[in-house]
C-alpha cells in the first residue's frame, strides 16, 4: 500500500531500486527481484477487485450534488468519454493500437455528484459505440446524457428516449436530416404517399443563412435516410475565432489518421450541430449551455494524466504497468468523489467555486495517509488541512460556476 498510494505515480516513476529503498525505510526489506515477482498477475487481480468493489459501493451512496438552474430537474448528468494512453511494444498482444500498443479508458461520470457510472478498460483500437450501449444498463428516468461523436448511434438515442431520459449529442457531418414536407401528396384512397412525407434538410445551405454566433432551433427533424428518428436539431454558426481551432483540429486529424477527410466535413467545419430529445420548453440557448458541460470529463482526464501521472511510466513488464493503472484508478475514484463533495460544501456554505482539478490533485496526495490512520480520529485533522489548503488556493478562476448557474 505504501508503494501504491504514498503519492501518485510512484510505481511507474521509480525504478525497482528506488522502490526497494522506500520499503526499507518502513522496515520492509526486499530485493529488486523479490519485489518484481510480487508485481504479478495475482496482484493485478487483487487491485482490480478492490477497484470494482469501490466502484459498485460508491454508485449506491446517496451523495448530495450540485443543482443547476435548468428548466428540467435532471436526476443525473452523465458524461461519457474515452482517453487513450500509448504503451510500450511488449503490451501489443493484449493492448493493440492502430500504431503500436495502447489502452483506452471509457469513463462515465455524473457531473452533479462526481459518482462514476461506467468504467471499461479496452485496447486502444476498440470502437467507442459498444461502450455507449453498455452504459445504458443503469439508465434511470430523468437522466441526461452528454456525449460526443464516438457514441453517436440511433439505437442508443431510441433506448434513452424509451426510458424517459434525455440526451444531447453532437451530430455527424454525414447525417441526413429530414423535415416534414409542407405539401405531401396523397393516394386516391386518402393515404399519404410515403416518399412525399419528408424533404431533406441541407445543412450546408442552412449554414449560409446563419450569422456568426447565431443559434437556430429546428423543433422537429428526422435522423437517417431509413431510420427517420424524430428529435430536435440545434445549429450554431461559429465565430471566426471559434472556427480557427476547429479547422486546425480537422487538419491535424487528416495528417495523423488513416483515410481522407470527407469534403462535407470540410464544408461544415464552421457549424456545430447538436441533436436532442429535450422538449420544446427547454430553450435553445440552454441546450447549447448544457452541452458545454461535456468538457468536464476532459478536465478529469487531464487531472488523471498530469496530476496522477497515468501516462508517465518507464519501460516495464505488463503486470507492473497494470498494477500502476488500477492503483491510479482507485486514486482517481476516491479523489474525485471527495473533490466533488467538497465542491458542494464550499458552494453551499461559502459560495466558493472550487476547482475540481486542484482539489483532485491535493486530495490524491493524502489518500495513502488517510488509509494509514483509518482506525483513529486523526483523519479528521488531515481533512481539515485539505479544506484549509483548498480555501487558500482552490478557487476556480471564473466569475460564474459554469454555463448554467448553480442553485
Amino acid at each position: 500500500m505504501k508503494l501504491l498510494f504514498s503519492s501518485p505515480g510512484t510505481l511507474s516513476d521509480h525504478s525497482l531500486s528506488e522502490l526497494c529503498s522506500d520499503l526499507a525505510i518502513h522496515q520492509v526489506p526486499l530485493s529488486k527481484e523479490a519485489l518484481n515477482k510480487r508485481l504479478n498477475e495475482h496482484t493485478v487481480l487483487f487491485l482490480q477487485e478492490v477497484f470494482f468493489a469501490l466502484f459498485e459501493l460508491q454508485k449506491s451512496l446517496p451523495l448530495p450534488g450540485i443543482q443547476l438552474a435548468t428548466t428540467l430537474p435532471f436526476n443525473r448528468i452523465r458524461i461519457l468519454d474515452g482517453t487513450t494512453v500509448a504503451l510500450s511494444s511488449n503490451c501489443q498482444s493484449d493492448y493493440p493500437s492502430s500504431v503500436g500498443a495502447g489502452v483506452k479508458f471509457q469513463v462515465e461520470v455524473d457531473y452533479l455528484t462526481g459518482q462514476f457510472q461506467y468504467v471499461k478498460i479496452q485496447p486502444a483500437k476498440a470502437a467507442d459505440c459498444p461502450a455507449g450501449r453498455e452504459r445504458l444498463a443503469t439508465i434511470r428516468k430523468g437522466d441526461l446524457f452528454l456525449q460526443d461523436l464516438g457514441y453517436y448511434q440511433y439505437t442508443t438515442f431510441e433506448q434513452i428516449n424509451e426510458e424517459h431520459a434525455f440526451y444531447v449529442s453532437r451530430a455527424r457531418t454525414d447525417t441526413m436530416f429530414y423535415i416534414d414536407h409542407p405539401t405531401p401528396r396523397y393516394h386516391p384512397n386518402g393515404k399519404m404517399v410515403e416518399r412525399s412525407a419528408y424533404e431533406q434538410l441541407f445543412i450546408k445551405e442552412e449554414m449560409k443563412t446563419l450569422h456568426p454566433g447565431e443559434i437556430r432551433n429546428y423543433p422537429r427533424v428526422y435522423l437517417g435516410r431509413h431510420k427517420k428518428l424524430p428529435c430536435r436539431l440545434v445549429l450554431y454558426r461559429m465565430t471566426a475565432a471559434e472556427q480557427r481551432p476547429q479547422a486546425y483540429r480537422v487538419k491535424r486529424r487528416d495528417q495523423t489518421k488513416h483515410g481522407t477527410i470527407k469534403q462535407k466535413s470540410l464544408d461544415l467545419v464552421g457549424v456545430s450541430m447538436l441533436v436532442t430529445n429535450l422538449p420544446d420548453k427547454v430553450p435553445t440557448e440552454e441546450i447549447v449551455a448544457l452541452y458545454r458541460y461535456r468538457w468536464q470529463i476532459e478536465l478529469l482526464f487531464r487531472s488523471w494524466k498530469s496530476n496522477l501521472k497515468l501516462d508517465q511510466f518507464r519501460c516495464m513488464k505488463q503486470a507492473r504497468w497494470e498494477c500502476h493503472i488500477y492503483a491510479e484508478l482507485i486514486l482517481l475514484l476516491l479523489s474525485t468523489l471527495v473533490a466533488y463533495q467538497l465542491r458542494v460544501r464550499f458552494w453551499k456554505e461559502r459560495h466558493f467555486v472550487l476547482s475540481e482539478q486542484i482539489a483532485i490533485h491535493e486530495i490524491s496526495k493524502k489518500i495513502g495517509m488517510h488509509w494509514r490512520i483509518r482506525d483513529g480520529t486523526d483523519w479528521q485533522c488531515i481533512h481539515q488541512k485539505i479544506e484549509l489548503t483548498l480555501n487558500a488556493i482552490g478557487r476556480k478562476k471564473v466569475w460564474k460556476p459554469g454555463p448554467i448557474n448553480w442553485l
